[in-house]
């Protein structure tokens, strides 16, 4: 019987273009050899703003962007022949070709026109999509059936733009309710004068003066970065982010509430925000700004893959692109557990006392202390691993059935956690009132 012809070798390229952000996705399988592997770039446009509204997108500027992209990738993508004419190679063999290119672009996208225009120019092989709210809702819709989510939620947060979009299941019906709740600022000055705001310095844990806050904020905003180890800039970041999801959340109740006790819970998160801030910060803005409580799972899609390939992997066997499976969409998640914690003047009781446990490794002890946010990294592993565990003095998980136990199985080719994260504070969680009350309490939190 012969094989199918996506289930044969096969490449295929998808672009992502949104907030001044080109990434790139080069996707290979041959699953007759068990082989699958995606290759990713970033290119951020911002350095070019002073140009963006000039005629910088021609057809040279994407011939250099796809040359340069297969330095990169190592991989023969684009020719162009003696009279400058351009045309992406068919694909030939692993290194070799394309079987076919997609570019998604955010509509929100600054001059979408004038990338839209130019990218047709450039070559009619390129399958154009535009990342609207009717494409959001398909992706996560498809995405909540394939990855048997009753509440799915997929959040997109960029520094000028946070969107969150819930798909909810229910539960007797098992019709698909979809929401979005998004803040956006119509510039960078917009998103400086923000921190002048009550709800920012609520949460805010830095001790600097108005001035040198205001010139450190100013100058991160303007001059945007992929990457800082600054403490003070990642501090006014969390607090930031916590007072945008909060502020979110307090606006859109009705579709916020209940997160994590309604069903089996995922969360997809990606965006310039979550890559700077990193998963304990993020994921501490994350439980405060939405008030969660209960079991869910994290996804970081750092690389924005989900919007390059969830809807081939969606499709299947059936993808008229590339077949692809879980692992390599959404390769890792984070197992977050956010218990009812009674109030105690015994500082450091143990409120999680468990274990990990697989063929490859010896049993390994985990706990959590309130009132601690532990992050906890899981053994590497290339078996199943286990994790089991109890809740400890009158702490439990509402709304769930084993409420005061936990097991489940990180598989690696197909759910696999890194991580886990303990949140054991004493609730409801209380800021302030002033600056330093917050610096103790997140070193309280963090220890």
């Amino acid at each position: 019987m012969s094989t199918l012809p996506m289930l044969e070798k096969n490449s295929y390229l998808s672009l992502v273009i949104s907030d001044n952000n080109i990434w790139a996705h080069l996707a290979y399988t041959d699953h007759n050899a068990n082989r699958e592997y995606i290759l990713s770039d970033f290119t951020d446009l911002n350095p070019l703003k002073q140009r963006l509204d000039d005629d910088f997108f021609t057809k040279n500027f994407w011939y250099e962007y796809f040359d340069n992209l297969e330095k990169v990738f190592n991989w023969n993508i684009v020719d162009k022949n003696a009279y400058g004419i351009f045309s992406f190679r068919k694909f030939q063999e692993e290194g070799d070709g394309i079987s076919g290119i997609r570019i998604l672009m955010d509509e929100n996208q600054k001059y979408f026109n004038k990338i839209f225009s130019s990218l047709r120019a450039f070559s009619n092989d390129i399958a154009l999509r535009v990342m609207d709210d009717v494409y959001m809702r398909g992706m996560l819709e498809g995405l909540t059936q394939k990855l048997a989510y009753d509440d799915l939620l997929f959040m997109d947060l960029e520094l000028q733009d946070f969107k969150i979009y819930r798909a909810f299941k229910d539960q007797q019906t098992g019709k698909i309710e979809i929401s979005k709740s998004k803040i956006t600022w119509n510039n960078e000055y917009g998103v400086i004068d923000s921190i002048k705001d009550a709800r920012f310095k609520a949460f805010l844990a830095s001790d600097v003066t108005s001035k040198d806050m205001l010139n450190y904020w100013s100058n991160f905003v303007l001059n945007r970065v992929v990457f800082t180890e600054d403490p003070h800039i990642l501090d006014m970041l969390r607090a930031y982010t916590t007072a945008q999801l909060h502020s979110i959340y307090q606006d859109n109740k009705e579709k916020l509430q209940a997160i994590g006790t309604q069903g089996n819970t995922g969360i997809i998160v990606t965006g310039m925000v979550p890559l700077l801030l990193g998963k304990e910060k993020l994921l501490l803005s994350l439980t405060d700004g939405f008030e969660i409580s209960g079991i869910l799972d994290v996804y970081f899609d750092n690389e924005k893959r989900a919007l390059s390939y969830a809807k081939s992997y969606i499709s299947g066997p059936a993808s008229s692109d590339v077949v692809l499976t879980r692992k390599e969409i959404l390769s890792c998640a984070t197992k977050v557990l956010i218990p009812e914690v009674k109030i105690s003047r015994n500082r450091s009781k143990v409120i999680f006392n468990g274990y990990t446990d697989s063929l490859e490794g010896e049993k390994q002890d985990i706990f959590a202390l309130s009132p601690e946010f532990t992050f906890i990294k899981l053994p590497l592993h290339r078996e199943n691993l286990i994790i089991e565990g109890e809740f400890k003095n009158g702490a439990y998980i509402r709304n769930t059935q084993a409420r005061d136990n936990l097991s489940f199985i990180s598989i690696p080719d197909k759910l696999r956690y890194d991580s886990m994260v303990v949140d054991a504070r004493y609730k409801p969680i209380v800021y302030g009132p002033d600056v330093y009350s917050n610096k103790l309490k997140l070193q309280q939190w963090f220890k």
